[in-house]
């Protein structure tokens, strides 16, 4: 700002001697003098609006206060984003849809979440037995297997019903307790497998179940469908059973380290 006051200042200094020669004179010098003052104003104009940031790599010692940018407002904005299909666009009739009833399809949904159920809580136990205070390997190995079996199933009935034209719909999932030991000294072996044998009655109560329904609904291909899972589901109903039987045996010492042992073994032979 000074030296454009400089620059103004010497050229009326000028301007005013020419003045006193000739008239002419004056006159160019009276156009240069404004061309001169309209370009250091510009200038100055210009170093007024350059951005915080490029300012201050000119002046380093300058500190830049960004609490008025608006970042907290910002922040909100986003957090109200919620992501929308576009619309206008209804998802077709499916094709392959044939004496699927409505019925059925909401019942196979409720199925794939005790499917998933089942498998949440086997890994609840595989979670539990693979802990440091615990320290039983072979039971962890076990319940994870059962876990991703469980699950498989419910991916299978997934597929069902795609293949029958329905609509999968998931839905929450009980949470599982992660403590299994007893107050009365009962081993949390024992507690795990009869936690396990329940849930392998209630999965075939459920099978049972839907084999009911299908049969009223009158869809003998469904029936069938729901037959190739009740001889797997009595076979691992005796499995769990005979786990429980042999815990009880063997009590809550080296009887069940044994076990661990074993279960460790059948899993990695499959």
């Amino acid at each position: 700002m000074m030296r454009s006051v400089l620059i103004v200042a010497v050229s009326f200094c000028v301007l005013r001697d020419a003045s006193a020669f000739s008239p002419a004179a004056s006159m160019v010098l009276g156009a240069n003098l404004r061309a001169t003052a309209n370009i250091a104003c510009s200038r100055q104009i210009r170093s007024a609006m350059r951005p915080a940031l490029r300012m201050a790599g000119e002046q380093p010692k300058q500190v830049i206060d960004f609490g008025k940018v608006g970042f907290a407002e910002a922040d909100n904005q986003m957090r109200s984003l919620v992501f929308q299909p576009e619309g206008g666009e209804i998802e077709p009739e499916s094709r392959c849809r044939v004496n699927w009833d409505i019925k059925l399809e909401q019942a196979l949904n409720d199925h794939i979440n005790v499917e998933y159920t089942a498998s949440y809580a086997y890994h609840a136990l595989f979670s539990y037995f693979d802990r440091d205070t615990v320290g039983l390997a072979g039971h962890a190995k076990f319940f994870a297997g059962q876990s991703v079996e469980e699950r498989g199933h419910a991916e299978e009935f997934m597929r069902y019903q795609n293949i029958r034209g329905g609509k999968v719909v998931l839905k929450p999932l009980a949470v599982p307790d992660m403590q299994f030991s007893r107050v009365d000294g009962t081993s949390d072996a024992l507690y795990a497998f009869e936690l396990a044998l329940m849930l392998e009655k209630f999965i075939y109560k459920k099978l049972l179940d839907l084999h009911a329904l299908g049969a009223d609904c009158e869809d003998p291909q469904f029936c069938d469908e729901i037959e190739n899972y009740l001889g797997e589901q009595v076979r691992a109903i005796k499995d769990m059973a005979s786990y429980v039987a042999q815990v009880k045996r063997l009590g809550t010492g080296h009887g069940v380290w044994d076990l661990d042992k074993t279960l460790g073994d059948r899993v990695e032979a499959v």
